[in-house]
């Protein structure tokens, strides 16, 4: 945990050192003296005045800053002449100074991202299972195919292909199959409503088509329940053939009905790459407690299985069929593997195999990476990959203002540290990737224009030269300590979520 926290901040205050160097330079550009450079926050460790700037370095590594003259009004330094003050300078010239704060992050971000593509290439999109009957099955598609490109456009990662199959239009494939390239077409399917339902203390057994809910008829609209079933609540199940099931509602997750092509990626193997416990590495997982594990999706499957007590039920209704239904493991069980050519049982505790599915690398990845034709290539769809996380990235800033995305969907400093530390546990290309991930989300929500971040002064200057009135500095000021605040608020929000989800 500590080594986390080392990396965490260190990766932290690299990116932050380049948001602020971006409003420096264009601080330096416009003649607007810069008081202090700081890296690290809290009280000094080594400092040396410049011309007009003294660089420090503070004792705590979390970020850093630039102290423009000017900026704090309520302390002005008089010693400063007014035309290398900050709120004297034009709106044009203040919009582009905190501007290029968050440009210089979405920079930062591109280039990792381009060395990332450069360096090791990138992660092959591959098939793992196809549900029988879907439109991949009936297109011919196989388990192990890559896909290559989609409607003619090379695929980086799987959003280009998520987006193609929610506009319902038909799909132009090319997958390599056995060194060989396959052109595919396929029209993808409209899937009901969906709905994952965890039940605690169950009577009954659930039948194939579901009838009713709480004895009203069910005409399969799970998300119009959404506001009628609560947590901890109790919930009667009626089927076609008769059988009911009740308990204690525990999770209720409905999903707007989407199209879909019916696969699976190959996100892991069921074979460890460590040491654990009774297990060791080259073990292929064959069964967990009758379960059988061959692809990733029968991990995460199991996955979820391990978080529910025996007397929970996981069941998955699709419209209004039953598509699966399971309880969680009891605290024991046994676990089918094969090893060094021969099979074997071992009797593992429900914690080791949630410890082992919780260490990040243990089990092995389910695709290769594949590289360009060149360097140059490389660095182009490097480019693409890193536009594409951008968008992604504000289309998800903006659905939290329109209600399309929850707050606690975030994660915080100490989420941050997680994270970071199994990056660290899978290799430098992840620790890369997560660096230029966290540099491109730096400027994107620093681009929010809200108090206290650069998006908040870019529209006050914006406004300025719109209405060639200047606000009340005074006005200003408080509005940013407000928001300043306010953000605390957040940030402090966030950090109460990280803890619940870590403990």
């Amino acid at each position: 945990m500590v080594l986390s926290i080392i990396y965490f901040l260190l990766i932290l205050t690299g990116i932050v050192v380049v948001h602020e160097f971006g409003h420096y330079l264009f601080s330096r550009l416009f003649g607007v003296r810069v008081i202090e450079f700081a890296i690290g926050m809290g009280p000094k460790l080594w400092s040396k005045k410049g011309k007009n700037t003294t660089f420090r370095i503070n004792a705590f590594p979390i970020g850093g800053y630039v102290r423009p003259a000017g900026e704090d009004l309520d302390n002005i330094d008089s010693s400063v002449p007014a035309n290398e003050q900050i709120q004297n300078k034009p709106a044009w010239q203040r919009f582009i100074i905190y501007f290029s704060g968050p440009a210089f992050s979405i920079l930062l971000g591109f280039l990792i991202l381009s060395l990332v593509a450069v360096v090791w290439g990138f992660q092959e999109v591959k098939i793992d299972k196809i549900e029988p009957g879907s439109p991949a099955a009936i297109s011919g598609m196989m388990p192990g195919d890559r896909i290559v490109t989609v409607n003619g456009k090379t695929l980086i990662d799987n959003t280009r292909l998520s987006e193609a199959i929610a506009t319902g239009d038909r799909i132009d494939l090319v997958v390599l199959r056995d060194g060989k390239e396959v052109e595919i077409s396929l029209l993808p399917e409209l899937l009901p409503q969906e709905a994952f339902i965890v039940i605690g203390n169950t009577t009954g057994e659930p039948g194939a088509v579901l009838s009713s809910i709480n004895g009203a008829a069910f005409n399969g609209d799970y998300v119009g329940y959404s506001g009628v079933l609560s947590p901890e609540s109790t919930v009667r199940l009626g089927f076609s053939d008769g059988t009911t099931l009740s308990g204690t509602l525990l999770t209720y997750s409905p999903t707007e009905e989407r199209y879909a092509m019916g696969i699976y990626y190959a996100n892991f193997k069921p074979l460890l790459t460590t040491d654990f416990g009774q297990f060791r590495e080259g073990d292929r997982l064959l069964s967990v407690n009758g379960m059988k594990t061959d692809t990733s999706y029968d991990l995460t499957t199991m996955s979820q299985l391990l978080s529910l007590k025996s007397n929970e039920l996981l069941i998955q209704l699709t419209g209004k069929e039953t598509t699966f239904a399971k309880y969680g493991f009891p605290e024991e069980f046994v676990v089918s593997i094969e090893r060094e050519g021969q099979i074997m049982e071992l009797t593992v505790s429900k914690n080791e195999m949630i410890a082992l599915v919780a260490e990040a690398g243990a089990f092995a990845q389910g695709s290769d990476y594949w590289y360009p034709d060149s360097a140059l290539k490389a660095v182009g769809l490097g480019v693409q990959w890193a536009n594409n996380l951008l968008f992604t990235m504000v289309k998800v800033v903006g659905s939290l203002f329109t209600g399309g995305a929850s707050i606690n969907e975030f994660t915080g400093p100490i989420g941050l540290v997680t994270i970071v530390g199994q990056a660290v546990s899978l290799g430098l290309r992840i620790v890369l990737f997560l660096a230029g991930f966290i540099s491109l989300n730096l400027g994107v929500i620093n681009l929010i224009p809200f108090p206290a971040l650069d998006g908040g002064r870019m529209l006050l200057a914006l406004l300025e030269m719109i209405t060639r009135r200047k606000l009340d500095p005074k006005i200003e000021g408080l509005i940013n300590v407000i928001g300043f605040m306010i953000l605390m608020g957040f940030m402090i929000y966030i950090t109460f979520i990280d803890i619940g989800r870590w403990l």
